[in-house]
């Protein structure tokens, strides 16, 4: 198994690294304090990243992308959530929504939709979770009758990530009551065009992320909205998961390797009893534990996207991946606060932004008890769940 980066994968980290540094992280801490990115901020930001790839990378060029594997996207994705994480979730959210349109839309959907998403000029959300069904996402209530040549949506959505800054919201509807499971539908809306209601949801970390809840009364939408098969939103759902939850678990890689480094620099600069407190026992245990765990969830993160290129189906590896790597970043985020003493309390120094922002990973996109569900049934073969 060759776990070297390709030539352009290397250049691809090394430009996006100088750029996040330069452009991105000096302003994460501040623009965090503020809470959830207003729309024309978020836009400017994601516009700022488009030409590195963050955009249309993982799009295909027949989409109007560029390309990019999913593993450089990986590489890409890690470096800029190890800068910022909340901007690392809004772009890859919006990144993974547009490649749905692309991948599962019709040529008349793609043509209206995806060239101002991969601009950037419009934001997209994907609305699954309801307030009723989160883990058990086949239990949704949200309606899409048909009407002549609309669906009439009713429901609600909640911690829908980008929800408050979305022109096109993706949700999963019920498009036949009558199928369970399979009369779920994914459909596009377009916000200018069919209104809906949004509610900031504030939240402990990733405050710079807008999650919302979306209110949806008699919202109109046109039937030609459905994106791919009627009835089969809920399967191809599923299968987005895949993709998200590789999404999630950079996010939190980024976020274990950014409180990695501000230890190592801390540790070499902080004295105490005469000399720099990496020198103690203890801290290097510390550091030892972060590095493993830090390596660790990027091999599992990284065979997770590897997959993904393969095409293959992954549910496995990429539960792991989510699991694993959301709650290590948790341990190496707490470590690193208490590398820092007291210092790693303050709102001066980032190790404690990181903490928040790990600990509200483990959560979306399914939480680790049910990623260690659909690990444990893959391994069993057998289901905890009737």
């Amino acid at each position: 198994m060759d776990f070297d980066f390709s030539e352009q994968q290397r250049l691809l980290k090394s430009n996006a690294r100088s750029f996040m540094e330069r452009e991105i992280a000096p302003a994460a801490a501040e623009y965090d304090k503020r809470g959830p990115l207003p729309k024309d901020q978020a836009r400017s930001f994601l516009k700022k990243l488009a030409p590195l790839g963050y955009i249309s990378g993982p799009i295909p060029e027949s989409n109007g992308g560029l390309g990019l594997d999913f593993l450089s996207y990986g590489v890409l994705l890690e470096e800029l959530c190890r800068a910022w994480a909340s901007l690392g979730g809004v772009a890859m959210l919006h990144t993974g929504v547009a490649r749905l349109i692309g991948s599962l839309g019709n040529d008349s959907q793609r043509t209206r939709l995806l060239p101002s998403l991969l601009t950037a000029d419009r934001i997209a959300c994907i609305g699954v979770t309801e307030p009723e069904a989160g883990s058990n996402s086949a239990s949704l209530a949200t309606t899409a009758a048909t009407y002549g040549a609309d669906l009439v949506v009713n429901g609600a959505k909640t911690w829908i990530s980008n929800g408050s800054i979305a022109d096109i919201a993706v949700i999963l509807g019920i498009t036949d009551s009558a199928l369970g499971a399979k009369g779920l539908s994914l459909i596009a809306i377009d916000k200018e065009v069919s209104p809906f209601g949004t509610r900031e949801l504030p939240k402990l970390g990733l405050k710079a992320w807008p999650t919302a809840e979306l209110s949806f009364v008699d919202c109109r939408v046109p039937r030609a909205n459905v994106i791919g098969t009627p009835g089969d939103g809920y399967r191809r759902t599923l299968m987005a998961f895949e993709v998200f939850r590789c999404g999630v678990a950079t996010i939190s890689l980024g976020l274990a390797q950014a409180a990695l480094d501000a230890s190592v620099t801390y540790a070499r600069e902080r004295r105490q009893f005469g000399r720099p407190i990496g020198q103690f026992q203890l801290v290097q245990r510390m550091v030892y534990e972060m590095v493993a765990e830090t390596e660790a969830a990027r091999f599992l993160t990284y065979r997770a996207w590897s997959m993904l290129d393969k095409g293959v189906r992954c549910d496995r590896e990429t539960a792991l991946a989510k699991a694993y790597c959301t709650e290590a970043a948790v341990g190496i985020t707490s470590k690193a606060i208490q590398v820092h003493g007291a210092y790693g309390l303050s709102e001066e120094y980032p190790v404690e932004r990181y903490f928040r922002d790990a600990r509200s990973l483990t959560i979306p996109d399914g939480s680790t008890q049910i990623m260690q569900l659909v690990v444990a049934r893959q391994t069993l073969g057998m289901s905890a769940i009737i």
